[in-house]
C-alpha cells in the first residue's frame, strides 16, 4: 500500500499553464506580466525550454535596490539560472526536499524539456491541511498520538514566508516561525 506523499505527485498541485518570457524583455515587461496575471515569478524560456526564472525578489534585489531603470534591464541579466526542474510525476515530498536543499520555492515542471507547469511551495502548503487532517485521522484510528515538543514548536514550512523552520508555532491558526512572529509583534499584533 503508497503512503499518501507518494500518491500526491508536482501534477496535482502545479500551476498551469506558466507565464513565460524572454531574455530579451526588459525588466519593466516582466513586472508588468507579474502584475497583469497577478504572479510572483515568470518563466523565462528559449525555444520553450526554461532557461531561468524573475521573482519578485529578483526585481528587488537586482533592479529597484541598485537604482536600476527597469526599461533598461533585460531579463537575462536579473533571471536565475538555471532553473531547477521537476517532472509531473515527481512526488510533492521529493519536490520539497529538492526545493530545501536548492533554498528555492519554485521549481519548473518539465516533460520532454517542455516547460508545462510551476510548482512553488504555497501550491504544497494549499493541499497540506487536507493532508495532515487525513494522516491525523488515520493516526487516530490506529491508536497513535502525536507528541509536541514543551515549547510547542513544530517543524514545516512558515504559512507566512514560506521558508523551512523547526520552530513553528501556531498563531491564530497559522504556522509562522521566529522571523515572520517578530514581524507580527512588531505590527502590534499578538502571538
Amino acid at each position: 500500500m503508497a503512503t499518501l506523499p507518494d500518491e500526491l505527485k508536482v501534477r496535482d498541485v502545479m500551476s498551469s499553464p506558466v507565464i513565460e518570457g524572454s531574455e530579451n524583455e526588459t525588466a519593466e515587461q516582466i513586472a508588468q506580466k507579474m502584475e497583469k496575471y497577478n504572479v510572483g515569478s515568470v518563466v523565462i524560456t528559449r525555444n520553450g525550454a526554461p532557461v531561468g526564472i524573475v521573482t519578485k525578489t529578483d526585481l528587488i534585489w537586482k533592479v529597484v535596490s541598485k537604482n536600476l531603470k527597469p526599461s533598461e534591464i533585460k531579463a537575462s541579466s536579473i533571471m536565475s539560472s538555471p532553473i531547477h526542474s521537476v517532472t509531473p510525476e515527481t512526488s510533492i515530498e521529493d519536490a520539497l526536499r529538492k526545493m530545501t536543499a536548492l533554498k528555492v520555492s519554485r521549481l519548473a515542471v518539465t516533460y520532454k524539456n517542455k516547460l508545462v507547469g510551476l510548482v512553488s511551495v504555497k501550491d504544497i502548503l494549499q493541499v497540506t491541511p487536507e493532508i495532515l487532517e487525513i494522516v491525523k485521522e488515520h493516526w487516530k484510528i490506529r491508536g497513535v498520538t502525536l507528541s509536541k515538543s514543551s515549547e510547542g514548536y513544530v517543524e514545516g514550512y512558515c504559512d507566512e514566508c514560506g521558508e523551512w523552520s523547526d520552530m513553528l508555532l501556531n498563531v491564530d491558526g497559522r504556522y509562522l516561525c521566529e522571523e515572520c512572529r517578530l514581524e507580527l509583534s512588531g505590527r502590534g499584533v499578538k502571538e
